[in-house]
Parts: C-alpha cells; structure tokens; sequence
C-alpha cells in the first residue's frame, strides 16, 4: 500500500539532473517507503529542513572550486 498524499494538497514542479546512480538510489529507498520517488524526496527534504530548524544543509563545501566557472568581478 502507497502513501498518498491529502487530497487537494499544494504541490509544484521541481526538475533537476542527477547521476544515474542517485536516481537509482532514491528509486530503491522510494519503494522501501512504499511512496512514489517525489514522495520520497518531499518527506526527504521536510526531514532535512526538520533537522536544520527548517533550512536545509549548505552542501558548498562539496564544491571543488577549480572545476567551478569562475565570473568576472567589477573593480572599483
């Protein structure tokens, strides 16, 4: 049996590209909730912005900052 959510509840769209390898991981855990993979990532996100004091984690610090496209800034 699924878990559904209330009905009328207000949800938007939230797209975004992971490795094949996350979205295997999230299709698996999803299944093991018996909830469908947004689902999941919804009461995914809701626990880590629980854990946070309702922000999520800052993940910059995964982040190598040499493979990141640097921008030109303005001097004075």
């Amino acid at each position: 049996m699924r878990t559904r959510r209330e009905d009328n509840a207000p949800t938007v769209l939230l797209q975004g590209r992971v490795a094949p390898e996350s979205r295997e991981a999230v299709t698996r855990a999803a299944k093991t909730s018996r909830m469908s993979a947004a689902r999941y990532l919804d009461s995914l996100i809701t626990v880590l912005r629980e854990d946070g004091n309702g922000e999520l984690p800052d993940l910059s610090y995964l982040l190598d900052m040499d493979k990141q496209e640097q921008l030109p800034v303005d001097k004075p």
